[in-house]
C-alpha cells in the first residue's frame, strides 16, 4: 500500500513538469504567433529582386563568302552579386578569389590606372583615368601615385590585410567603384575563366557568398593574323569615352566592351546586340521564390568584301616581296627595306578584296600588356596601318594623269612626240635642268608611258599647268578619301599654298614639272593608287572604295542593308573622247608591263596587265650615303576585261619595277580562288 503511495506521488510529479513544459511551449508559440508573429512572417514572405546582366553575343565579321574572321565562342565569367555578399565579407571573398584565379593562371579585373609594385606610379597614357580615379577618390589633381594608394587603402578598409593582398584588392575595389558596383549592378571580377576555376566556386559556395558564375561570349579570331588592322580591335570603355560617348546610350554599362579600332569600332552600333537580362526574387533566407528571363538579342553580321583566301595569300606575297626586297638591297649595298602594303580592289564595285600591310601584328599578342607595349616600341611601326594611312609620293605612277589630261585637254594628240635627251633644257639659262634616266629620244604617251620618261612628263605638266592636272588626278582619286568605313588619311596634292605652308619656302616655277612626275609634296596612300588604278580601267569613272559589302542578322537569314556601288566622279567630256584618251594611257600601260620598266615580271605573264611603276624619292639617305626611294606600282587587269586594280608600295625599296612580282602573284592567287570559289552555293550556305 506505502509502495502504491509513492508510485502515485511520482506520477503526480511527471505530469507536472510535462504540464509545465507545455505552459512554456504555450507561451512561446504565442509569442511567435500573436506577439512577434507580423515581423517573423514579414522576414518570411520578405524578398529582393537581383538582376543579373546577360550581355548579348557581338555581331561577327565575315568575308565576302560568309567565312568567319572575327565570332564568339561561349565562355564563364565571374559576377559579384551585392544583394547576396555582405559587405563585411568582401575583402575576404575577395582575397579567396585571388587566390583561386591565380592558382589557375587566370586574371581578375583590375585596370586602375596605378602600377602593381612599390614605389608606385601612374601608368603613363592614362592622364585621363588618373584624372578620374583622384576625383573618385575624394583626392585633389596634385595627390601623388602614393597619396592615392594610401587613400585606397583606407577607403576601402585594406590596411590590416596582408601586405601581399592590399594592392591586387585596391585595385579590384576601385574598379568595383568605377563600374558602379551596386545592388542593380553586378560587378564582372574575372571573365573566360577555366572549368577548374569554375567547379571551385561552385565547390565552395558557401565560402563565397555572392560570387556567381555566369555564362557569356568571347571575342575569337579565325586567324588573328589575318587583316588586323582592318577588322580591329575591342577593349573596355576608356573614361572619356564614357562621358562623351556611351554615358547616355541606354544599352552600354562602364564594363562593356567596345570597338576601338578597324570594323569593330566602325560598326560598333551594329555588332553590338542588345542585352538581356535575368530578374532573381529572393527571400532573405537566400531561398529562390522566382525567377523571370529576358533574353539577349546578339549583334548583326558584318559582311566584308575581302576574300579571305586571298587576303591571307596577300600577305604571304607581299611578305616575300619584302624577303627578296631585303636580299637585293644587301646585294647593292643600300638601305633596307622597311615597310610595305599591297591594295587590290574589284574594279568593278570598288569593293577592297585584300588589303595587307607589312609589318602586321597578331590580334590575340595585341591583347596582352607585353604584346601591346612590344609593338608600340617596334620601330617599324606594325600597328600603322600603311595600306590606308600611309603616305607617300606616288612617283611616275602619277603620269597616268597627266597623260589623259594632255590627251582631254587637247594639249598632245596621240601622234605628238617630243624628244628626251636626258635633260629638260626649257629653263636653259638657270641652274634647273632636271634630268631622265635615260636618253629616250622621240616619245609618245605611249612610249613616254612604257619608258617612264621624265623629259616628255616634264614637258607636259608645264604646258598643261599645276591645276589641270591636279585636277585630273583628284578625279581619279588622288589626294583625297577613297570613301572607306574605316580610318583613312586623305593625303594631298602639290600647290604653292600647301608648298609654302608646309616648307615655309616660296613656289618656284620649276616645281610644277616636278609635280606633273609625282614628287614634290604629293602625297598618296596605296589605298589611293589602287582606286586611281580602278579608275583608269573604267575609263575615268571611279567607285566609292569601300569594305563592307552588306549587313545581315546574326543567323545570316535576313539581308538588312547592302552597300550600293556608287559613282563617287566622273572625267567629264564627250564619252568617246573620254573612252580613246584612256585607251591611249592604257595601251601605255600595257606597254610599260610587255617591253618597258615592268617587263621583267610581266612581259610573259599569262594575263595582259596594264602597270606603271614609280620610283619616288622620300627625302632621305640610307646609312651608306644614297638617296633613299620608294617603290609604287599601279595596275589592272585583264585588259580585255579588267577585274582587279592593285597597288603597291616598298618603302626604302629603291626601283617600282620590283613591284611587279608582287602583282603577278596576285593575280595568280586570285584566280586559284576564284576558280576553287566558283561552284555553286546554296542560299544563305556559308563556305568552310
Amino acid at each position: 500500500m506505502k509502495q502504491q503511495g509513492h508510485f502515485k506521488k511520482r506520477a503526480i510529479i511527471l505530469l507536472s513538469l510535462v504540464a509545465l513544459v507545455f505552459c512554456v511551449f504555450a507561451v512561446k508559440l504565442f509569442q511567435l504567433q500573436i506577439v512577434d508573429g507580423a515581423e517573423y512572417l514579414d522576414q518570411a514572405t520578405s524578398t529582393t529582386m537581383i538582376t543579373v546582366p546577360l550581355p548579348a553575343a557581338r555581331g561577327e565579321i565575315v568575308d565576302r563568302y560568309g567565312r568567319a574572321i572575327a565570332t564568339n565562342r561561349a565562355a564563364y565569367n565571374l559576377w559579384l552579386i551585392r544583394a547576396l555578399l555582405p559587405d563585411d565579407q568582401l575583402n575576404d571573398t575577395l582575397m579567396r578569389m585571388v587566390d583561386t584565379l591565380s592558382e589557375n593562371g587566370e586574371e581578375w579585373n583590375d585596370d586602375a590606372p596605378l602600377t602593381h609594385t612599390a614605389p608606385y606610379e601612374f601608368v603613363e597614357g592614362r592622364d585621363a583615368d588618373v584624372a578620374r580615379m583622384k576625383t573618385a577618390l575624394g583626392l585633389a589633381q596634385y595627390a601623388t601615385a602614393q597619396n592615392v594608394y594610401d587613400k585606397m587603402l583606407e577607403t576601402y578598409g585594406l590596411a590590416d590585410l596582408p601586405q601581399e593582398y592590399q594592392r591586387t584588392l585596391a585595385g579590384i575595389r576601385y574598379q568595383m567603384q568605377h563600374e558602379e558596383y551596386s545592388n542593380v549592378t553586378p560587378f564582372v571580377l574575372a571573365t573566360d575563366v577555366s572549368l577548374k576555376t569554375v567547379s571551385t566556386v561552385k565547390e565552395n559556395n558557401l565560402d563565397l557568398p555572392g560570387v556567381y558564375v555566369a555564362e557569356g561570349t568571347v571575342r575569337v579570331y579565325t586567324d588573328p593574323t589575318l587583316m588586323p588592322h582592318i577588322v580591329g580591335t575591342i577593349g573596355k570603355i576608356y573614361a572619356e569615352e564614357w562621358e562623351s560617348t556611351y554615358k547616355n546610350q541606354k544599352n552600354y554599362k562602364m564594363n562593356d566592351l567596345v570597338g576601338k579600332s578597324g570594323i569593330e569600332l566602325a560598326y560598333e552600333s551594329t555588332l553590338k546586340g542588345t542585352d538581356g537580362q535575368m530578374q532573381i526574387e529572393i527571400t532573405r533566407t537566400g531561398s529562390v521564390v522566382a525567377t523571370t528571363v529576358v533574353e539577349p538579342v546578339p549583334g548583326d553580321t558584318v559582311v566584308l568584301t575581302v576574300d579571305k583566301s586571298l587576303q591571307a595569300e596577300c600577305q604571304k606575297i607581299l611578305e616575300n616581296q619584302v624577303v627578296a626586297l631585303k636580299a637585293a638591297a644587301a646585294a647593292n649595298r643600300e638601305g633596307e627595306p622597311e615597310g610595305a602594303s599591297l591594295v587590290v580592289l574589284d574594279v568593278k564595285t570598288g569593293g577592297v578584296l585584300a588589303a595587307a600591310t607589312y609589318p602586321s601584328y597578331d590580334l590575340n599578342v595585341y591583347q596582352t600588356s607585353a604584346g601591346y607595349n612590344s609593338y608600340l616600341e617596334d620601330p617599324l611601326r606594325p600597328l600603322i596601318n600603311r595600306a590606308f594611312t600611309g603616305l607617300y609620293r606616288p612617283g611616275s605612277t602619277f603620269k597616268c594623269a597627266v597623260g589623259a589630261s594632255g590627251l582631254l585637254t587637247g594639249t598632245v594628240t596621240p601622234d605628238y612626240t617630243y624628244r628626251c635627251g636626258g635633260v629638260y633644257t626649257y629653263w636653259a639659262n638657270s641652274d634647273f635642268r632636271p634630268e631622265c634616266t635615260h636618253v629616250h629620244g622621240n616619245e609618245n604617251v605611249r612610249t613616254a608611258l612604257q619608258d617612264s620618261c621624265n623629259i616628255y612628263f616634264y614637258d607636259l605638266g608645264r604646258r598643261l599647268g599645276l591645276d589641270t592636272f591636279n585636277g585630273m588626278a583628284s578625279t581619279l582619286g588622288l589626294g583625297q578619301k577613297t570613301g572607306l568605313e574605316i580610318g583613312e588619311s586623305g593625303g594631298n596634292l602639290s600647290t604653292p599654298e600647301y608648298h609654302e605652308t608646309m616648307t615655309g619656302e616660296d613656289w618656284q616655277q620649276g616645281n610644277v614639272v616636278q609635280a606633273a612626275i609625282g614628287q614634290m609634296d604629293t602625297q598618296v596612300t596605296p589605298v589611293q593608287l589602287a582606286t586611281y588604278g580602278a579608275a583608269i580601267a573604267n575609263s575615268g569613272t571611279r567607285y566609292r572604295t569601300h569594305l563592307v559589302a552588306a549587313v545581315r542578322s546574326y543567323n545570316f537569314d535576313e539581308l538588312i542593308e547592302e552597300t550600293p556601288v556608287t559613282v563617287e566622279a566622273k572625267v567629264e567630256g564627250d564619252p568617246a573622247a573620254v573612252a580613246a584618251a584612256f585607251d591611249e594611257v592604257e595601251q601605255g600601260m600595257l606597254l610599260a608591263s610587255k617591253v618597258g620598266t615592268a617587263r621583267q615580271f610581266l612581259a610573259d605573264y599569262q594575263y595582259h596587265i596594264a602597270s606603271k611603276t614609280g620610283t619616288a624619292e622620300n627625302g632621305k639617305r640610307d646609312k651608306y650615303g644614297k638617296k633613299e626611294y620608294n617603290a609604287t606600282i599601279v595596275a589592272y587587269g585583264p585588259v580585255e576585261e579588267p577585274e582587279l586594280a592593285v597597288s603597291a608600295v616598298a618603302e626604302v625599296a629603291g626601283n617600282g619595277y620590283q613591284l611587279a612580282r608582287a602583282v603577278r602573284d596576285v593575280f595568280d592567287a586570285y584566280y586559284v580562288d576564284k576558280n576553287q570559289n566558283s561552284a555553286p552555293v546554296a542560299s544563305g550556305a556559308l563556305l568552310p
